[in-house]
């Protein structure tokens, strides 16, 4: 069962922060993928994460209190928590008695995760829920790649903006990775006759180039359902350590 003050602020859209303010939620991560971090917490016995971005803290609340019932911590890591959320995400945390469990750092992750890495830290479980420009999310990844530990899980939010969603189409081809999960449920993907009518819409232009178009589209987003990310949030598992050679490539 999913902590109480978090159901309530699911039920309400707000809580009240120990300035007796009320703090009307928004941009929040849905009850649904909350309790999808849960579970794959849960079954995979994680005990060891990091989530890179806090606001509010919602998702913080649902890892860390899953993550302290495996006897362990939860680090989290945010350069506005204060700037942008007036610190109202650590406030909720506290409320819910789940601060001594967490390890909050007001930083970037291209800073901190480096740091990390020299620290020899290892982390079973990663949340990505900042920034959605490719290169920073494919630094991000790379650090977490080196400190994540043998069958950890990696989960990436908002995976159907275009900077996340090319960086999944790199990831999921991976050697090391496999698509583990994601939510909301979406097995078919995009259909034929969706994809049909798009084209039927576009102004009329010659019609190799209107193939060319259905073709794009089709193996963009046919791929993507077919890597298993054709989806709002995915985890990926990290199976293997990374044994590339030095001149490995693919196309994404």
């Amino acid at each position: 069962m999913m902590n109480e003050l978090l159901e309530k602020i699911f039920s309400t859209g707000e809580f009240v922060n120990k300035k007796r303010e009320p703090v009307k939620i928004h941009s929040e991560t849905p009850k649904y993928q909350c309790e999808f971090l849960q579970q794959l917490i849960r079954e995979n016995q994680c005990s060891r994460s990091i989530e890179i971005g806090f606001a509010y803290g919602l998702s913080t609340l649902a890892i860390t209190e899953q993550i302290t019932k495996n006897g362990g911590i939860h680090l989290v890591i945010d350069p506005f928590e204060y700037e942008h959320w007036e610190g109202n995400g650590l406030d909720l945390i506290e409320q819910a008695g789940y601060l001594p469990s967490l390890t909050f750092v007001e930083d970037f992750s291209y800073k901190v995760l480096p740091e990390l890495l020299k620290q020899e830290k290892q982390f079973d479980f990663a949340y990505i829920d900042s920034t959605k420009v490719f290169d920073f999310l494919m630094v991000d990844f790379f650090y977490l790649d080196k400190i994540m530990a043998k069958n950890g899980i990696i989960v990436f939010d908002d995976v159907n903006f275009p900077g996340i969603r090319k960086l999944l189409r790199l990831i999921a081809q991976f050697p090391h990775y496999e698509v583990l999960s994601q939510t909301p449920v979406n097995p078919e993907g995009p259909k034929a006759h969706n994809i049909n009518s798009i084209i039927k819409k576009l102004p009329r232009v010659n019609t190799y180039l209107k193939q060319k178009v259905k073709s794009l589209i089709n193996l963009e987003l046919l791929k993507d359902a077919k890597l298993g990310i054709n989806n709002h949030c995915v985890a990926l598992r990290k199976i293997d350590s990374d044994h590339r050679n030095w001149y490995w490539h693919l196309e994404f």
